[in-house]
Protein backbone atom coordinates (compact mmCIF):
# COMPACT_ATOMS: atom_id res chain seq x y z
CA UNK A 1 0.00 0.00 0.00
CA UNK A 2 1.36 3.40 -1.20
CA UNK A 3 0.36 6.91 -0.20
CA UNK A 4 1.37 9.96 -2.44
CA UNK A 5 0.51 14.00 -1.70
CA UNK A 6 0.09 15.29 -4.61
CA UNK A 7 0.87 19.32 -4.62
CA UNK A 8 1.30 18.96 -7.95
CA UNK A 9 0.45 17.80 -10.86
CA UNK A 10 1.90 16.93 -14.09
CA UNK A 11 0.89 18.33 -17.60
CA UNK A 12 -2.35 15.44 -17.90
CA UNK A 13 -2.47 14.89 -22.06
CA UNK A 14 1.07 13.86 -21.78
CA UNK A 15 -0.06 10.54 -20.65
CA UNK A 16 -1.86 10.39 -24.08
CA UNK A 17 1.10 9.17 -26.37
CA UNK A 18 0.26 5.46 -25.88
CA UNK A 19 -3.13 6.32 -27.31
CA UNK A 20 -2.94 6.49 -31.11
CA UNK A 21 -6.15 9.18 -32.31
CA UNK A 22 -6.70 9.76 -29.01
CA UNK A 23 -8.23 13.64 -28.79
CA UNK A 24 -8.63 14.33 -24.65
CA UNK A 25 -10.64 17.24 -24.19
CA UNK A 26 -9.05 20.04 -22.56
CA UNK A 27 -9.47 20.69 -18.98
CA UNK A 28 -11.19 23.80 -17.69
CA UNK A 29 -10.79 25.88 -14.74
CA UNK A 30 -14.36 25.15 -12.89
CA UNK A 31 -16.53 27.27 -10.42
CA UNK A 32 -17.08 27.65 -6.86
CA UNK A 33 -20.58 27.04 -7.24
CA UNK A 34 -22.05 23.73 -8.90
CA UNK A 35 -22.97 24.53 -12.44
CA UNK A 36 -24.33 22.67 -15.30
CA UNK A 37 -21.23 23.86 -17.08
CA UNK A 38 -19.20 21.88 -14.90
CA UNK A 39 -20.87 18.94 -14.60
CA UNK A 40 -20.32 18.92 -18.09
CA UNK A 41 -16.88 19.84 -18.57
CA UNK A 42 -15.75 16.76 -16.00
CA UNK A 43 -18.14 14.46 -17.71
CA UNK A 44 -16.91 15.36 -21.31
CA UNK A 45 -13.46 14.73 -20.25
CA UNK A 46 -14.13 11.88 -18.16
CA UNK A 47 -15.77 10.52 -20.51
CA UNK A 48 -14.00 11.26 -23.86
CA UNK A 49 -13.00 8.71 -26.30
CA UNK A 50 -9.58 9.69 -26.04
CA UNK A 51 -9.18 8.29 -22.53
CA UNK A 52 -10.40 5.03 -24.50
CA UNK A 53 -12.57 4.10 -21.19
CA UNK A 54 -11.39 3.92 -17.91
CA UNK A 55 -11.23 0.31 -16.53
CA UNK A 56 -9.01 -0.70 -14.09
CA UNK A 57 -4.64 -1.28 -15.20
CA UNK A 58 -5.59 1.03 -18.34
CA UNK A 59 -4.05 4.73 -19.75
CA UNK A 60 -7.60 5.44 -19.20
CA UNK A 61 -7.43 4.45 -15.67
CA UNK A 62 -4.05 6.63 -14.92
CA UNK A 63 -5.91 9.47 -16.93
CA UNK A 64 -8.97 9.98 -15.04
CA UNK A 65 -6.49 9.41 -11.32
CA UNK A 66 -4.63 12.54 -12.47
CA UNK A 67 -7.66 14.72 -13.37
CA UNK A 68 -9.25 13.94 -10.10
CA UNK A 69 -6.06 14.99 -8.08
CA UNK A 70 -5.58 17.64 -10.04
CA UNK A 71 -9.06 19.01 -9.54
CA UNK A 72 -8.76 17.94 -5.69
CA UNK A 73 -5.54 19.98 -5.91
CA UNK A 74 -6.93 23.32 -7.37
CA UNK A 75 -10.03 23.52 -6.65
CA UNK A 76 -11.25 26.09 -3.96
CA UNK A 77 -8.08 26.95 -3.05
CA UNK A 78 -7.32 28.22 -0.30
CA UNK A 79 -8.54 25.96 1.75
CA UNK A 80 -6.52 23.32 3.62
CA UNK A 81 -6.80 20.36 2.26
CA UNK A 82 -4.96 16.69 2.10
CA UNK A 83 -5.03 14.71 -1.24
CA UNK A 84 -3.81 10.56 -1.20
CA UNK A 85 -3.88 8.20 -3.82
CA UNK A 86 -4.05 4.71 -2.63
CA UNK A 87 -2.56 2.39 -4.79
CA UNK A 88 -4.20 -1.43 -5.10
CA UNK A 89 -4.35 -4.01 -7.15
CA UNK A 90 -6.97 -6.06 -8.91
CA UNK A 91 -7.57 -9.10 -10.97
CA UNK A 92 -7.90 -7.67 -14.57
CA UNK A 93 -10.48 -10.23 -15.31
CA UNK A 94 -12.41 -11.99 -13.10
CA UNK A 95 -11.58 -15.13 -15.36
CA UNK A 96 -8.05 -14.95 -14.69
CA UNK A 97 -8.00 -13.63 -11.16
CA UNK A 98 -4.09 -14.29 -10.79
CA UNK A 99 -3.63 -11.70 -13.19
CA UNK A 100 -3.27 -8.27 -11.45
CA UNK A 101 -3.33 -4.45 -12.16
CA UNK A 102 -2.66 -1.28 -10.30
CA UNK A 103 -5.81 0.91 -10.00
CA UNK A 104 -6.49 3.44 -7.57
CA UNK A 105 -8.54 5.11 -4.63
CA UNK A 106 -8.15 9.14 -4.87
CA UNK A 107 -9.26 10.70 -1.15
CA UNK A 108 -9.50 14.31 -0.64
CA UNK A 109 -9.51 15.44 2.80
CA UNK A 110 -11.32 19.02 4.54
CA UNK A 111 -10.33 19.11 8.27
CA UNK A 112 -13.15 20.41 10.48
CA UNK A 113 -13.75 23.26 12.04
CA UNK A 114 -14.78 22.34 15.72
CA UNK A 115 -12.11 21.18 18.24
CA UNK A 116 -14.62 18.33 19.35
CA UNK A 117 -16.59 17.36 15.99
CA UNK A 118 -13.53 17.47 13.52
CA UNK A 119 -12.60 14.28 14.54
CA UNK A 120 -15.64 12.46 13.25
CA UNK A 121 -16.39 11.97 9.89
CA UNK A 122 -18.54 12.33 6.48
CA UNK A 123 -17.64 10.57 3.76
CA UNK A 124 -19.06 11.33 0.19
CA UNK A 125 -18.03 8.38 -2.30
CA UNK A 126 -18.53 7.57 -5.77
CA UNK A 127 -16.36 4.94 -8.39
CA UNK A 128 -14.69 6.27 -11.01
CA UNK A 129 -13.44 3.05 -13.28
CA UNK A 130 -15.84 1.88 -15.93
CA UNK A 131 -16.29 -1.62 -17.34
CA UNK A 132 -13.70 -2.56 -19.59
CA UNK A 133 -14.10 -2.22 -23.40
CA UNK A 134 -15.29 -4.96 -25.51
CA UNK A 135 -15.51 -5.98 -29.49
CA UNK A 136 -12.97 -2.72 -30.10
CA UNK A 137 -15.95 -0.53 -28.87
CA UNK A 138 -14.92 2.12 -26.36
CA UNK A 139 -17.38 1.42 -22.82
CA UNK A 140 -16.82 5.43 -21.43
CA UNK A 141 -19.37 4.82 -19.10
CA UNK A 142 -20.95 9.12 -19.04
CA UNK A 143 -23.16 7.90 -16.22
CA UNK A 144 -21.46 4.43 -14.82
CA UNK A 145 -20.19 6.39 -13.23
CA UNK A 146 -18.61 9.80 -14.71
CA UNK A 147 -22.31 11.52 -13.41
CA UNK A 148 -21.41 9.87 -9.70
CA UNK A 149 -17.24 11.24 -10.34
CA UNK A 150 -18.41 14.70 -11.19
CA UNK A 151 -21.05 15.45 -8.57
CA UNK A 152 -18.02 14.85 -6.21
CA UNK A 153 -15.97 17.33 -7.55
CA UNK A 154 -18.18 19.74 -7.44
CA UNK A 155 -18.95 18.72 -4.04
CA UNK A 156 -15.65 19.07 -2.99
CA UNK A 157 -15.05 22.62 -4.83
CA UNK A 158 -18.23 23.78 -2.81
CA UNK A 159 -17.26 22.45 0.39
CA UNK A 160 -13.90 23.87 -0.34
CA UNK A 161 -15.15 27.41 -0.95
CA UNK A 162 -17.52 27.62 2.01
CA UNK A 163 -15.32 25.79 4.23
CA UNK A 164 -17.77 26.09 7.26
CA UNK A 165 -18.21 22.36 7.66
CA UNK A 166 -17.72 21.30 11.69
CA UNK A 167 -17.05 17.71 11.02
CA UNK A 168 -13.73 16.39 8.78
CA UNK A 169 -15.12 15.82 5.16
CA UNK A 170 -13.35 12.84 3.26
CA UNK A 171 -14.16 12.69 -0.57
CA UNK A 172 -13.09 9.27 -2.12
CA UNK A 173 -13.31 8.03 -5.43
CA UNK A 174 -12.90 4.37 -5.76
CA UNK A 175 -11.44 2.39 -8.79
CA UNK A 176 -12.12 -1.32 -9.09
CA UNK A 177 -15.75 -1.15 -8.44
CA UNK A 178 -16.79 -2.72 -11.63
CA UNK A 179 -14.39 -5.86 -10.62
CA UNK A 180 -16.56 -5.94 -7.41
CA UNK A 181 -16.63 -3.15 -5.33
CA UNK A 182 -13.07 -4.01 -4.82
CA UNK A 183 -11.84 -0.07 -4.63
CA UNK A 184 -14.10 0.46 -1.74
CA UNK A 185 -13.59 -3.19 -0.28
CA UNK A 186 -9.57 -2.05 -0.33
CA UNK A 187 -10.35 0.94 1.38
CA UNK A 188 -12.49 -0.19 4.65
CA UNK A 189 -9.80 -2.76 5.02
CA UNK A 190 -6.93 -0.10 4.92
CA UNK A 191 -8.34 2.90 6.39
CA UNK A 192 -6.82 6.36 6.06
CA UNK A 193 -9.46 7.50 9.26
CA UNK A 194 -10.80 6.06 11.98
CA UNK A 195 -13.89 4.27 10.65
CA UNK A 196 -15.79 4.05 13.96
CA UNK A 197 -16.00 7.79 13.86
CA UNK A 198 -17.65 7.90 10.43
CA UNK A 199 -20.97 9.78 11.08
CA UNK A 200 -22.21 8.67 7.23
CA UNK A 201 -21.03 7.70 3.77
CA UNK A 202 -23.10 9.21 1.07
CA UNK A 203 -22.36 7.21 -2.14
CA UNK A 204 -23.05 8.70 -5.70
CA UNK A 205 -23.20 5.89 -8.38
CA UNK A 206 -25.64 6.71 -11.47
CA UNK A 207 -26.82 9.84 -11.17
CA UNK A 208 -27.16 11.39 -14.19
CA UNK A 209 -29.59 9.87 -15.92
CA UNK A 210 -33.13 10.87 -14.16
CA UNK A 211 -36.29 10.37 -15.89
CA UNK A 212 -38.99 12.18 -16.77
CA UNK A 213 -40.86 11.66 -13.51
CA UNK A 214 -37.54 13.04 -12.10
CA UNK A 215 -37.38 9.76 -9.77
CA UNK A 216 -34.32 9.24 -7.99
CA UNK A 217 -33.98 6.14 -5.87
CA UNK A 218 -32.67 5.99 -2.39
CA UNK A 219 -31.00 3.21 -0.61
CA UNK A 220 -29.68 2.92 3.33
CA UNK A 221 -32.25 5.37 4.91
CA UNK A 222 -33.26 2.63 7.66
CA UNK A 223 -29.09 2.30 8.37
CA UNK A 224 -29.71 5.15 11.02
CA UNK A 225 -32.31 5.61 13.73
CA UNK A 226 -34.70 7.78 12.33
CA UNK A 227 -32.68 8.52 9.39
CA UNK A 228 -35.27 8.56 7.15
CA UNK A 229 -37.50 11.12 9.23
CA UNK A 230 -34.66 13.24 9.43
CA UNK A 231 -33.81 13.30 5.76
CA UNK A 232 -37.68 14.30 4.92
CA UNK A 233 -37.42 17.76 4.87
CA UNK A 234 -34.61 17.77 2.21
CA UNK A 235 -37.02 16.16 -0.14
CA UNK A 236 -40.35 18.14 0.55
CA UNK A 237 -39.29 20.88 -1.88
CA UNK A 238 -37.43 19.65 -4.00
CA UNK A 239 -38.28 19.00 -7.73
CA UNK A 240 -37.02 15.35 -7.20
CA UNK A 241 -39.39 12.21 -6.59
CA UNK A 242 -37.34 10.19 -3.83
CA UNK A 243 -37.95 6.01 -4.20
CA UNK A 244 -37.33 4.88 -1.18
CA UNK A 245 -35.82 1.41 -1.59
CA UNK A 246 -36.24 1.00 2.59
CA UNK A 247 -34.85 -2.25 3.40
CA UNK A 248 -33.67 -3.12 0.54
CA UNK A 249 -30.31 -1.44 0.66
CA UNK A 250 -28.46 -2.20 -2.29
CA UNK A 251 -25.13 -4.14 -2.17
CA UNK A 252 -23.72 -3.52 -5.56
CA UNK A 253 -22.21 -0.45 -5.07
CA UNK A 254 -19.67 0.78 -2.71
CA UNK A 255 -21.42 2.21 0.58
CA UNK A 256 -22.72 -1.77 0.93
CA UNK A 257 -18.78 -2.00 2.38
CA UNK A 258 -18.95 1.08 4.61
CA UNK A 259 -21.96 -0.36 5.65
CA UNK A 260 -20.54 -3.58 6.31
CA UNK A 261 -18.63 -2.08 8.80
CA UNK A 262 -21.22 -0.51 10.91
CA UNK A 263 -21.30 3.04 9.30
CA UNK A 264 -24.62 4.52 8.09
CA UNK A 265 -25.15 4.93 4.68
CA UNK A 266 -26.76 6.87 1.60
CA UNK A 267 -26.71 5.37 -1.81
CA UNK A 268 -28.50 7.99 -4.55
CA UNK A 269 -29.11 6.49 -8.34
CA UNK A 270 -31.50 6.95 -10.90
CA UNK A 271 -32.09 3.63 -12.44
CA UNK A 272 -30.68 1.22 -14.93
CA UNK A 273 -30.99 1.78 -18.23
CA UNK A 274 -30.44 0.21 -21.84
CA UNK A 275 -26.92 1.84 -22.44
CA UNK A 276 -25.92 0.40 -19.66
CA UNK A 277 -22.12 -1.08 -19.15
CA UNK A 278 -22.86 -0.50 -22.74
CA UNK A 279 -21.11 1.22 -25.55
CA UNK A 280 -23.62 3.50 -25.76
CA UNK A 281 -23.32 5.13 -22.41
CA UNK A 282 -22.11 8.66 -23.40
CA UNK A 283 -21.97 12.60 -22.44
CA UNK A 284 -24.51 13.28 -24.88
CA UNK A 285 -27.33 11.21 -22.90
CA UNK A 286 -26.68 12.85 -19.60
CA UNK A 287 -29.59 14.45 -17.99
CA UNK A 288 -27.40 17.40 -16.67
CA UNK A 289 -30.55 19.31 -15.20
CA UNK A 290 -31.52 16.13 -13.40
CA UNK A 291 -28.05 16.61 -11.77
CA UNK A 292 -28.26 19.83 -10.30
CA UNK A 293 -31.66 18.81 -8.77
CA UNK A 294 -29.91 15.75 -7.32
CA UNK A 295 -26.87 17.88 -6.46
CA UNK A 296 -29.39 20.62 -4.38
CA UNK A 297 -30.51 17.73 -2.46
CA UNK A 298 -27.23 15.76 -1.75
CA UNK A 299 -24.91 19.37 -0.42
CA UNK A 300 -27.64 20.27 2.36
CA UNK A 301 -27.68 16.93 3.09
CA UNK A 302 -23.87 16.38 3.67
CA UNK A 303 -23.43 19.78 5.29
CA UNK A 304 -26.56 18.63 7.61
CA UNK A 305 -24.77 15.77 8.70
CA UNK A 306 -21.20 17.21 9.16
CA UNK A 307 -22.47 20.63 11.37
CA UNK A 308 -25.26 18.27 13.45
CA UNK A 309 -24.31 17.92 16.93
CA UNK A 310 -25.90 14.87 17.10
CA UNK A 311 -23.98 11.47 16.10
CA UNK A 312 -26.15 8.99 14.28
CA UNK A 313 -27.13 5.70 15.56
CA UNK A 314 -26.25 2.49 13.06
CA UNK A 315 -29.42 0.19 12.81
CA UNK A 316 -28.71 -3.30 10.81
CA UNK A 317 -30.92 -3.77 8.35
CA UNK A 318 -32.51 -6.77 6.99
CA UNK A 319 -30.66 -9.20 5.39
CA UNK A 320 -30.60 -9.29 1.60
CA UNK A 321 -32.39 -12.38 1.24
CA UNK A 322 -35.31 -11.03 -0.17
CA UNK A 323 -33.67 -9.24 -3.40
CA UNK A 324 -32.54 -13.36 -4.34
CA UNK A 325 -36.35 -14.70 -3.01
CA UNK A 326 -38.39 -13.77 -6.19
CA UNK A 327 -40.10 -16.87 -5.67
CA UNK A 328 -40.36 -16.50 -1.82
CA UNK A 329 -44.01 -19.00 -1.44
CA UNK A 330 -40.99 -22.23 -3.49
CA UNK A 331 -38.28 -21.94 -0.67
CA UNK A 332 -38.54 -23.11 2.84
CA UNK A 333 -34.80 -22.50 3.79
CA UNK A 334 -32.31 -20.19 3.28
CA UNK A 335 -28.20 -20.94 2.78
CA UNK A 336 -27.64 -17.40 5.03
CA UNK A 337 -25.60 -15.64 2.68
CA UNK A 338 -25.02 -12.13 0.48
CA UNK A 339 -24.31 -12.58 -2.90
CA UNK A 340 -21.82 -10.43 -5.41
CA UNK A 341 -24.06 -9.04 -7.36
CA UNK A 342 -20.93 -7.58 -10.04
CA UNK A 343 -19.62 -11.05 -10.21
CA UNK A 344 -20.83 -11.90 -13.79
CA UNK A 345 -19.10 -15.85 -13.82
CA UNK A 346 -20.53 -19.05 -13.73
CA UNK A 347 -21.95 -19.77 -10.23
CA UNK A 348 -23.08 -17.41 -7.10
CA UNK A 349 -20.33 -15.60 -6.04
CA UNK A 350 -20.78 -14.99 -1.99
CA UNK A 351 -20.00 -11.35 -0.84
CA UNK A 352 -20.45 -12.69 2.96
CA UNK A 353 -21.48 -15.46 5.19
CA UNK A 354 -24.12 -14.53 7.56
CA UNK A 355 -23.86 -15.46 11.24
CA UNK A 356 -25.70 -18.50 12.77
CA UNK A 357 -26.78 -19.11 9.39
CA UNK A 358 -26.51 -22.66 7.89
CA UNK A 359 -23.69 -21.33 5.37
CA UNK A 360 -21.76 -20.21 8.55
CA UNK A 361 -21.94 -23.25 10.26
CA UNK A 362 -20.87 -25.53 7.25
CA UNK A 363 -17.67 -23.66 6.91
CA UNK A 364 -18.49 -21.83 3.74
CA UNK A 365 -16.56 -18.37 3.68
CA UNK A 366 -16.71 -14.94 2.31
CA UNK A 367 -15.53 -14.86 -1.29
CA UNK A 368 -16.43 -18.87 -2.13
CA UNK A 369 -18.11 -19.22 -5.56
CA UNK A 370 -21.01 -21.95 -5.15
CA UNK A 371 -21.25 -23.96 -7.74
CA UNK A 372 -23.41 -27.07 -7.37
CA UNK A 373 -26.03 -27.93 -4.29
CA UNK A 374 -26.60 -31.56 -4.46
CA UNK A 375 -26.64 -32.54 -8.44
CA UNK A 376 -27.52 -29.30 -9.70
CA UNK A 377 -25.17 -27.18 -10.77
CA UNK A 378 -25.38 -23.44 -9.86
CA UNK A 379 -24.78 -21.49 -13.17
CA UNK A 380 -26.82 -18.20 -11.70
CA UNK A 381 -28.43 -16.95 -8.80
CA UNK A 382 -31.74 -18.11 -10.55
CA UNK A 383 -30.59 -21.67 -10.38
CA UNK A 384 -29.45 -20.99 -6.71
CA UNK A 385 -33.19 -20.48 -5.63
CA UNK A 386 -34.39 -23.22 -8.15
CA UNK A 387 -32.20 -25.70 -5.46
CA UNK A 388 -32.84 -24.33 -2.73
CA UNK A 389 -36.69 -24.74 -3.57
CA UNK A 390 -36.06 -28.41 -3.49
CA UNK A 391 -35.29 -28.14 -0.04
CA UNK A 392 -36.90 -28.68 2.99
CA UNK A 393 -36.55 -27.39 6.29
CA UNK A 394 -33.98 -30.34 8.55
CA UNK A 395 -32.62 -31.95 5.15
CA UNK A 396 -28.96 -31.88 4.64
CA UNK A 397 -27.98 -31.21 1.35
CA UNK A 398 -24.31 -31.75 -0.38
CA UNK A 399 -22.78 -28.37 -1.50
CA UNK A 400 -19.67 -27.51 -4.02
CA UNK A 401 -17.70 -24.02 -3.75
CA UNK A 402 -14.70 -22.98 -5.47
CA UNK A 403 -12.26 -22.05 -3.51
CA UNK A 404 -9.28 -20.36 -4.71
CA UNK A 405 -9.67 -22.54 -7.92
CA UNK A 406 -10.17 -25.40 -5.80
CA UNK A 407 -13.05 -27.55 -5.18
CA UNK A 408 -14.60 -27.90 -1.56
CA UNK A 409 -17.43 -30.37 -0.95
CA UNK A 410 -19.42 -29.40 2.29
CA UNK A 411 -21.93 -30.76 3.65
CA UNK A 412 -24.82 -28.34 4.74
CA UNK A 413 -27.71 -28.90 7.40
CA UNK A 414 -30.61 -26.57 6.37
Amino acid sequence: MKYTLYLSILFLASCATNMPNASIPEIKTTKNDITIDDFKSHITYLSSDGLRGRSSGTPGDRLAKDYIVNHFTNAGLPTERMIEVQEHYVAKSRLKPKNKVKTYNIIATLPGNDEQLKNEYVVIGAHYDSVKNTLGLIHNGADDNGSGTAMILELFEKFASTNTHRRTLVFMTFGGEELGLLGSKHYVNNPTIDLSKVQLMVNLDMVGRMDEENNVQLGGSPSATNLSSKLHPFFVNSKINIIDLGKGIFSRSDHYNFYKKDIPVLFFFTGIHPDYHTATDDEDKINYDGMMEISQVVEPIVSEFANSEERLIFEKMEDEQQTMQQSPSKMKVTLGVMPDYAYDGKGLKIDSVIDNRPAKMAGILDGDILIKIQDMDIVDIYKYMEALSNIEPGDQAQVTVLRAEEKVILDVQF
